[in-house]
């Protein structure tokens, strides 16, 4: 005992021992670290842990006097957020959740395929005044969203707005019988209801999702044939979307069959998704016009960056315009693209302004993402503040599922050559 003590501390360096010299060999870069680190934990670690600690509390705006304290009540602000317990007009949550996950997905594919259609095109040879529409579309993305937002708004109004006189324009012009009275922001109509296949397409659509990704798991095993060791990634991944998507094909069938379709989850997260009002397509292509530059911008960058002898080479080689674009300009900026995709998504999902300024959720809470209506919980009376923190954590947590579940599909981690 006495000689492994004494080797451990004559020879071998002990834990404490260790932690002592790189504590004393990285003293200086601590030092350059500490204040930007102080300030980290006042401005971002403190009210992140003390917003924690509030959705345990049924903390309202009377609670703010030290001598009226709030009441301890564990979970209930989480059950009610979830449950549909709170006392908010025309409030529930996974309707709200389906349609803020549609209004990020449709968001973020106009955003990506128009950027990198205008990037290709004005990165192609013989274009004149390519820096002139360069600058041009970046100038939407530039401008400040409370300008913006209150422009688009004053466009989409039923009685003098830009859209509805334009219409009026071309139906004098073109004699079209284009609508010149539409309510773009307070019609409750919605243009398209797709609710109704919404069963028949969740039971087929996630019944082939899990079958197929059972048969890749049958066809590729679950271990790794050089190490014969299970490949967690896979199993987790691919074994857990299957049996989710198995799940929600059975219980949807299940619901379908008890004629219970109408209070299911799974039916519930398309209710507004499935059926969006005309507001909805008025903050899409407002969305979409604000969006695409960003886009466009990276991808830019990333063509610029591919050796012209590469399409040089695929010419001679035979190779159309298709396939040049599938084997080397999307592998090559995929590096670039993939992390202002997850980027826009986190953006998309927590948009706040554009739909604040435009709608202001409205009409009749249809617009509604989870980050204005967490919003509207302190906003409006009786403001709800612990209730309002319990709200945020949960849409951190979906957020954070989304960003795996999409670093995953896009291999946003690996290298571009993997």
């Amino acid at each position: 005992m006495a000689s492994a003590i004494r080797s451990s501390s004559e020879g071998d360096i002990s834990l404490w021992g260790s932690l002592r010299e790189g504590i004393r060999a990285s003293g200086i870069p601590w030092l350059f670290i500490a204040p930007s680190l102080i300030v980290m934990v006042i401005l971002t670690f403190y009210p992140q842990i003390y917003q924690i600690s509030l959705s345990f509390y049924d903390f309202r705006a009377e609670n703010m006097r030290p001598d009226n304290p709030a009441l301890y009540v564990g979970l209930q602000n989480y059950q009610q957020v979830l449950s549909e317990g709170l006392n908010v007009p025309n409030y529930s949550f996974f309707p709200l959740l389906g349609f803020n996950i549609m209004w990020t997905v449709v968001n973020v594919f106009f955003h990506v395929v128009l950027g990198v259609a205008i990037a290709m095109v004005l990165n192609a040879k013989d274009v004149f005044g390519k820096r002139f529409y360069r600058t041009m579309f970046v100038i939407p993305w530039g401008m400040p969203v409370l300008i913006t937002g209150l422009i688009w708004n004053n466009m989409w109004q039923k009685n003098g707005g830009a859209v509805n006189l334009l219409a009026e324009a071309l139906n004098n012009r073109f004699g079209t019988q284009f609508g010149t009275q539409t309510d773009w922001l307070g019609d409750l109509t919605p243009p398209v209801d797709l609710r109704g296949i919404i069963p028949a397409v969740v039971i087929i659509g996630c019944g082939l999702l899990a079958a197929w990704l059972a048969w890749g798991l049958i066809k590729k095993g679950v271990t790794n044939p050089k190490t014969g060791k299970w490949e967690l990634n896979r199993v987790v991944w691919n074994g857990g979307i299957m049996i989710i998507a198995g799940l929600a094909s059975i219980a949807t069938l299940i619901d379908v069959l008890n004629g219970s379709i109408s209070t299911s989850v799974i039916t519930k997260l398309f209710d507004r998704a499935g059926a969006p009002v005309l507001a909805f397509y008025s903050l899409l292509i407002t969305n979409v016009w604000l969006g695409w530059p960003f886009m466009m911008v990276v991808a830019t960058g990333a063509l610029q960056s591919i050796p012209p002898d590469l399409y040089e080479a695929a010419d001679v080689d035979g190779a159309n315009k298709w396939e040049q674009f599938k084997s080397i300009t999307v592998p090559l900026i995929r590096p670039a693209m993939v992390p202002a995709i997850m980027l826009g998504t986190i953006y998309t999902f927590n948009l706040f302004n554009v739909i604040y300024f435009i709608t202001a959720g409205g009409p009749r809470n249809q617009t509604d993402l989870l980050i204005t209506q967490a919003y509207k919980l302190i906003a409006q009376p009786p403001q709800l503040y612990g209730a309002a923190s319990a709200f945020a954590i949960i849409v951190f947590f979906i957020l954070l599922i989304i960003t795996l579940i999409q670093n995953h599909v896009t291999r946003a981690t690996e290298a571009y050559d993997e």
